[in-house]
């Protein structure tokens, strides 16, 4: 599947992908997974709302330099629950190696 590359409020909505999904310099875009994907790649994107089905759960997603991205996953009842891709991290030195984790923005 060819990158989805400097699209501005574009939905995409598929069935199965064997391969990876990248969505690269877009701005409001939707991506909706209908069966199964092993990776979405997010990069250089504002605003990116990922829904998956039950059976991409397993999906892994990785971004970079991206803002305002949720992954909604299904509920029991049809519904989905949006959760937010952190945007910013910590990294500290452990005394053998970097240790970076997501933080919250506070306040």
């Amino acid at each position: 599947m060819s990158p989805l590359d400097s699209c501005k409020k574009m939905g995409l909505v598929f069935d199965d992908v064997v391969g990876i999904v990248e969505v690269i310099n877009c701005k409001d875009v939707k991506v909706q997974v209908m069966g199964k994907i092993p990776t979405i790649s997010i990069n250089k994107t504002d605003g990116c709302h990922v829904y998956l089905s039950k059976d991409s759960l397993s999906c892994e997603i990785v971004s970079a330099k991206s803002s305002e991205m949720n992954i909604l996953v299904p509920n029991k009842d049809g519904e989905f629950t949006e959760l937010p891709v952190p945007e910013q991290f910590k990294t500290i030195w452990d005394g053998q190696k970097l240790v970076t984790t997501a933080t919250e923005i506070a306040g």
